[in-house]
């Protein structure tokens, strides 16, 4: 009898490391966004103390100053709402089927990009006689070559100055707004100025614009597969609700 109470006692501790342990790595990844099992043993030992003072420090302001508070309970109800909801949408995967009736119902297309030099100045003044010059030049590859030699030797922008006044390739939603419209119409080869409060003007250059289409299967997959996430999850919640 004694033996089966020791080997109970022994099998209740070690089932209560594990759930601590669980509880350890799951607090590593939520406050740290680290693998608890991938750190070192003294990381690990930090970890376990760190989280056993919140842990014992929690439950102590529940049971006493923070007994019956309304802001607990809500805050209890909306961390598990959220944490149920991102653990059912990285489980959730959608079949092929799901995915294409989406694209079909949705028509997604791609957003048009552009591929930009650019060149800042801090006086629009300096930026309208640069501007006049390089349009004076007709042959489009000079017209590049001018801007490049106008980005190295008064541009004020140092990061797209080491790369010519080169930027990457960007989606024009991602575009500053005043950029985006005074882009509007425009064609590869031209040059636009925008005047940007306590920054400067600027003068791009269009090295590349790629227009807006109707986007192919593959190329919407991964919106795609976001977008049926979220409509399982928006289904799951009306059925759990009912």
């Amino acid at each position: 009898m004694i033996v089966k109470k020791i080997s109970l006692y022994i099998f209740l501790a070690f089932f209560s490391i594990n759930i601590y342990a669980n509880e350890i790595a799951s607090y590593s990844a939520i406050k740290y966004h680290a693998d608890y099992e991938k750190q070192n043993p003294k990381m690990k030992e930090s970890l376990a103390k760190e989280y056993s003072k919140v842990r014992n420090l929690a439950k102590t302001l529940e049971a006493t100053v923070m007994k019956n508070d309304v802001d607990v309970e809500v805050a209890k109800n909306l961390a598990i709402v959220d944490i149920w909801s991102n653990k059912f949408i990285q489980s959730y995967k959608p079949t092929q089927k799901e995915l294409e009736q989406l694209y079909k119902l949705e028509k997604p297309r791609t957003v048009a990009k552009y591929e930009l030099r650019n060149i800042l100045v801090s006086y629009e003044k300096n930026a309208d006689r640069i501007i006049e010059m390089l349009n004076e030049i007709k042959n489009k590859q000079e017209k590049k070559d001018s801007f490049i030699k106008y980005v190295r030797s008064v541009s004020n922008d140092v990061a797209s100055k080491q790369n010519n006044g080169l930027t990457a390739l960007v989606d024009e939603n991602k575009l500053n707004p005043q950029i985006k419209e005074s882009l509007k119409g425009k064609k590869e080869g031209e040059i636009v100025k925008v005047t940007l409060k306590d920054l400067g003007t600027q003068i791009l250059y269009i090295e590349k614009f790629i227009p807006e289409k109707v986007a192919t299967f593959e190329e919407s997959k991964d919106a795609l597969i976001n977008l049926a996430k979220k409509k399982a999850l928006l289904r799951e919640i009306e059925l759990l609700s009912k």
